[in-house]
């Protein structure tokens, strides 16, 4: 799998199903971009003595940061999952109506895998950052796979893994800067609802949900689209080896060969000694006992 031919393959997707991913993200999106324009006016308190504005800023500012995570990270990921219940059959198949997705949507695994990923993520970051990262790149596929493969919680984080392993670098020069660049123009277009609109909070939403409408079909195509084909490719390479390992004989088994041109080698034949010997000899002897009779007479 190649990073280029992602790009490619999702910009084309994001060109032919625009409408359809739109009006999904403007359903996703809308509800969120309340919450996390909401975290950030919460964090604005105001405190009289040095000392509590220290204690109660930084709580806040933690607590904000933390949910303003939780948030978009949810939106990321349950997005992801919903594209994925889209794309399941391929990226040409025909898209189900929105009513059908949301009926479809394990709600409840994809809100457990998006937090659980992001604390992950969040504790990873932490610890110099790079760790972060690297969990960010084993378990990104998680949310697609529950809708994708149907599996349950812990078996997409081990399924998103075991897909990552073998493609890490792929994955991570895919992911990792539609994700930056997706914040980076973020913070651009969250600057236009000011223009036309007054009250602060209404500008943080309506910023907060154009940004993400706009922006988070090409994190989730990508994401969908890698885990259908390393999804292929795992798949296929096992069902090689499990015909491969039919294949070989037993373990202390031979395999018996012919030679073109010969015949096959013939079991050894040793004299019975047994009771048809016995009986064979019986004839004989009597045989013998007539013919020297006849002479004698």
């Amino acid at each position: 799998m190649r990073a280029r031919d992602i790009y490619v393959r999702t910009v084309r997707a994001y060109r032919t199903r625009a409408g359809y991913l739109l009006l999904l993200g403007i359903v996703v999106f809308v509800p969120l971009g309340f919450l996390d324009a909401l975290t950030d006016h919460v964090q604005e308190i105001h405190a009289e003595s040095p000392d509590e504005v220290f204690d109660l800023g930084t709580l806040v500012l933690i607590a904000g940061l933390l949910a303003q995570a939780v948030t978009t990270l949810l939106g990321e990921v349950f997005y992801a999952g919903a594209v994925g219940l889209m794309m399941r059959h391929g990226e040409r198949s025909s898209p189900p109506p929105l009513r059908v997705v949301a009926r479809r949507l394990s709600y409840g695994r994809l809100i457990a895998v998006d937090i659980l990923l992001t604390v992950i993520v969040a504790v990873g970051l932490l610890l110099l950052i790079v760790p972060g990262v690297i969990f960010f790149v084993w378990f990104a596929l998680a949310g697609p796979v529950v809708e994708i493969e149907g599996r349950g919680v812990r078996a997409a984080f081990a399924r998103s893994r075991a897909l990552v392993r073998g493609s890490f670098w792929p994955v991570l020069l895919v992911l990792v800067p539609i994700t930056i660049a997706s914040a980076l123009l973020a913070e651009a277009l969250v600057v236009l609802p000011h223009l036309a609109i007054d009250d602060p909070l209404l500008n943080d939403w309506a910023g907060e949900a154009l940004s993400n409408v706009l922006l988070s079909p090409f994190y989730a195509v990508a994401a969908v689209l890698m885990t259908l084909q390393l999804a292929a490719a795992k798949d296929e390479l096992w069902a090689r080896d499990r015909v491969a390992g039919s294949r070989n004989p037993p373990e202390g088994g031979t395999v018996e060969t012919e030679t073109p041109g010969t015949e096959p080698a013939q079991p050894d034949e040793t004299p019975d000694t047994g009771e048809g010997g016995g009986e064979g000899g019986q004839e004989s002897g009597g045989e013998e006992g007539g013919q020297e009779t006849g002479q004698e007479q």
